[in-house]
């Protein structure tokens, strides 16, 4: 995956879950302070660019991340080639930047943060609710990796 970053600084970036039926979203603002899950969008949603379009002008963002799971072995699973598919096309209806970023193991500790923040079973079990969580872990994830980077 390419590290190199476009100028983040002052700029709200979103980070995008994609998995095959939801694509979790999360949005961070200018300072990179607070991190706020948005509505899931149906990954199949004959409407789904349009969608995200609506998603980059509504909060103004200036860049997105999307997570990608990383093998340790290097190796490639069938959900990283829909993925890869996926940013391809995105990079082809958007104009702002969209980068990868390893998501390895983000659902695991968007599992744990609604466990440690005291979020009921029952809430947890909601369609979407772990989708948008693991959005919001990726965008957390992204910020304090590359912070020195992005300041």
């Amino acid at each position: 995956m390419n590290t190199t970053l476009p100028p983040l600084k002052g700029k709200r970036i979103a980070a995008l879950d994609y998995g095959t039926k939801r694509i979790g979203v999360a949005v961070t603002d200018e300072l990179h302070i607070t991190i706020s899950p948005r509505d899931i969008i149906a990954a199949d949603s004959p409407d789904l660019w349009d969608i995200v379009r609506r998603v980059v002008a509504f909060d103004r963002l200036g860049a997105l991340v999307v997570g990608v799971p990383v093998r340790e072995d290097g190796t490639k699973s069938a959900i990283v080639k829909k993925i890869e598919k996926f940013i391809e096309e995105l990079r082809a209806q958007i104009d702002i930047p969209v980068i990868e970023y390893d998501e390895s193991f983000s659902t695991q500790a968007a599992f744990q943060t609604m466990i440690a923040g005291g979020m009921k079973k029952k809430q947890r079990q909601q369609k979407g609710t772990k989708d948008k969580i693991a959005a919001a872990v990726i965008l957390r994830d992204f910020l304090q990796d590359f912070e020195r980077e992005i300041y």
